[in-house]
């Protein structure tokens, strides 16, 4: 994994022009790779806090992640009831239902060989790899989890009377999330302090919903439960279109993003401009 860390790649940098001129009088003054516990608290626990509150980024992504893992685990409990009681299938059959959204997580690598099709062309175009360029999984992921969950709603009983188990089980299959691909190269450097609020709340929610899986499914019905889950995961539509039309705008808005993708940019700059640098070297004992 290439070093990202502006500071750690112009100290290694410096540490090759060193030994390759043997001359060690270049230096960058400070240390601020080395860890110490106040910069554990800062960046592992203050930091997360900080931008879940004041990054609209993390703070909608975190969210939106962590219901859509929180929606399968409480399925764990759901289906369940939705095939024990309307299919009349045996605790271990309701149970097998489950596979078919570990096969939909297969499919999740479908969106990731376009972005790698994307990092390629702007390779060649010699123009840097912007975090929107990521964000075709989630454009794509939003309205098929929705199509799911409104086909599954639609396709269960009691709403659907005398309708194969096979096509209500077909539509698990639409369920992902690519979120958090997002986060790591939106704030790059500080993606591990990006992604704790939305681990943090996926392991609440994924504990939580679960404990009232059955109650709602019961007192609310099936299909009225899963019709509140499908309006969710709608409303979750028009953020992944906001996020699609206006989300290079929301990045320059939030003072950390913007200050992380100014340093990519200034590594990118510095590893484009290392074989310059060399010949540079090469040259000099020559004059």
């Amino acid at each position: 994994m290439r070093e990202s860390r502006p500071s750690q790649v112009l100290r290694l940098e410096i540490k090759a022009i060193s030994k390759q001129t043997r001359f060690d009088g270049p230096s960058l003054e400070g240390n601020d790779s080395v860890s110490s516990l106040k910069l554990f608290m800062k960046t592992s626990l203050l930091l997360p806090m900080r931008l879940f509150f004041t990054e609209p980024i993390v703070l909608v992504t975190s969210i939106m992640a962590a219901t859509v893992y929180g929606i399968i685990y409480l399925f764990s409990e759901a289906l369940t009831i939705v095939y024990i009681d309307g299919y009349g299938f045996d605790s271990r059959q309701s149970s097998l239902v489950m596979l078919a959204i570990a096969v939909g997580v297969a499919f999740a690598f479908l969106p990731r060989i376009y972005d790698v099709h994307v990092a390629a062309e702007r390779r060649k175009e010699g123009t840097p790899l912007e975090p929107e360029d990521k964000l075709f999984g989630f454009l794509v992921a939003a309205p098929v989890l929705a199509s799911g969950l409104w086909w599954f709603t639609c396709t269960i009983p009691p709403l659907a009377i005398n309708v194969s188990p096979w096509l209500s089980i077909a539509s698990l299959v639409l369920f992902d999330s690519v979120l958090s691909g997002y986060l790591c190269d939106t704030y790059a450097t500080y993606a591990a302090s990006a992604n704790a609020p939305m681990a943090f709340l996926r392991a609440i929610l994924s504990g939580v919903f679960p404990l009232f899986g059955h109650q709602l499914f019961r007192n609310v019905g099936s299909n009225n439960a899963l019709f509140i889950l499908a309006s969710v995961a709608t409303g979750y539509c028009g953020v992944a279109m906001l996020f699609g039309v206006y989300g290079k705008r929301i990045r320059k808005r939030s003072p950390m993003a913007e200050k992380t993708w100014t340093a990519i940019l200034s590594t990118e700059h510095l590893t484009m401009s290392k074989d310059s640098i060399s010949v540079s070297i090469k040259v000099l004992p020559d004059v």
